[in-house]
């Protein structure tokens, strides 16, 4: 038989507090994730998920089978408290602890692949909306710096279960930059800069090492003084006239390109 926790089980806050509280989110190294498929990603990707929480009135057979199976503790609470944990208007039918996966930049440049750094990216959509893009186009990690908390329930819903699988960095110091440049460097990589005009374009990348792509905060960008300190500044080419993109938009744009053109060089 599955436990029912009231509102003021230790377990039912300490799921509130982690969905809303960032500093308690750090200090307790835990975050939540909401819906079945999330948490079956989760599951599947071999993160430690704590402990799983379900309204009672919702028949979820299917995923209760594989959280038992996996010996997660589940319980469940009333619809009301349940509504309370939940951090979307129209909650999903599960919610979950899942403990922080810990990486390093030395875990990152180790791959040797494509690395995006985000520097001040402040939407957690956006942010999501790039470590999806990421995984999707084959970069082997993001680092974050200045920007928003990658564990932020809006960042964990828009990145899709990529997080999970995707090696992710975060540091909120901007002082960091000058030693992740370097520890980059010393790894043989080459540093990209981007910026909406001015650059030379993605496709006129060298392929022959690998690349620590820069993007910058939603309405400042990079910069001039960490533009000075790469190698290179790429530009997506716009039609006459055209505004920047979104800055999601034009990392995934990046992402893609240098994609297929790492593609075409090993193909050729």
């Amino acid at each position: 038989m599955v436990e029912k926790l009231g509102n003021a089980n230790s377990r039912v806050r300490h799921i509130r507090r982690l969905g809303r509280d960032r500093e308690y989110r750090r200090s307790e190294a835990r975050y939540i994730i909401e819906g079945p498929t999330l948490i079956l990603e989760a599951i599947d990707a071999g993160l430690d998920v704590v402990q799983v929480l379900f309204p009672e009135s919702v028949d979820l057979h299917e995923i209760l089978t594989v959280v038992h199976s996996a010996g997660i503790r589940s319980s469940v609470v009333s619809e009301k408290v349940f509504k309370k944990l939940a951090t979307t208007q129209n909650p999903q039918p599960v919610i979950a602890e899942v403990a922080c996966r810990e990486y390093k930049i030395t875990d990152l440049c180790a791959k040797q692949g494509t690395v995006l750094l985000l520097v001040g990216v402040s939407d957690p959509g956006n942010t999501g909306t790039l470590i999806r893009s990421a995984e999707a186009f084959g970069a082997s990690g993001v680092v974050i710096v200045d920007g928003v908390d990658v564990y932020n329930p809006k960042t964990v819903r828009a990145a899709a279960g990529s997080m999970f699988r995707l090696p992710v960095v975060s540091f909120d110091d901007f002082g960091v930059i000058e030693s992740t440049f370097s520890v980059f460097r010393e790894n043989g990589y080459k540093l990209l800069a981007t910026k909406p005009k001015g650059g030379i374009t993605p496709e006129q990348i060298s392929q022959n090492q690998p690349l620590l792509v820069a993007l910058g905060s939603e309405s400042h960008g990079l910069s001039e003084n960490l533009i000075a300190d790469c190698d290179s500044v790429v530009s997506l080419p716009m039609v006459e006239g055209g505004e920047s993109l979104n800055v999601a938009i034009a990392g995934s744009i990046f992402l893609y390109v240098l994609s297929t053109s790492l593609t075409s060089v090993a193909i050729n």
